[in-house]
């Protein structure tokens, strides 16, 4: 009888896993070839290949994890909604001062509500350096897959 009770409870945890494990797949996954370093929040991630996701799809507060190809570099950036007109493709932008980019936003093709991230301490703190000595901010959008 015990015996019993072990099985269903062990079945009852492997199929709680799978569940859960179906729930964090449920987001759109991006891959993006990002070719400069950047900044999310106070990490600073290197030029390569990135996996943008979503893990928890169904909260109204958004989390992306930003995370290398080779699994090497991940970051955790809360996000707010946005609205805008339609994406024309999913993008990425970013915020570049200078030398230094910082993650902004997500755009996903074709919809009309996109993401983006808060100015860190960082960003603020380089926006106001470059702004004294006289230099503009740009976006740089990119296209990911």
């Amino acid at each position: 009888m015990k015996k019993a009770y072990t099985m269903i409870a062990l079945l009852v945890l492997l199929g709680s896993m799978a569940v859960a494990a179906n729930a964090q797949n449920n987001g759109r996954r991006l891959v993006a070839n990002i070719p400069f370093q950047f900044n999310v929040g106070d990490k600073t991630l290197p030029a390569g290949e990135y996996t943008i996701a979503q893990t928890n799809p169904s909260s109204d507060r958004a989390v992306l994890q930003i995370r290398a190809k080779d699994g090497s570099q991940s970051v955790l950036v809360q996000m707010n909604s946005v609205s805008g007109k339609a994406a024309d493709a999913t993008t990425l932008v970013f915020h570049r001062y200078g030398n230094k980019c910082f993650f902004a936003q997500a755009w996903i093709d074709g919809d009309r509500d996109g993401l983006s991230a808060q100015s860190s301490r960082a960003e603020r703190a380089t926006r106001k350096e470059m702004a004294a000595l006289g230099v503009k901010a740009e976006m740089i959008a990119l296209s990911s897959r």
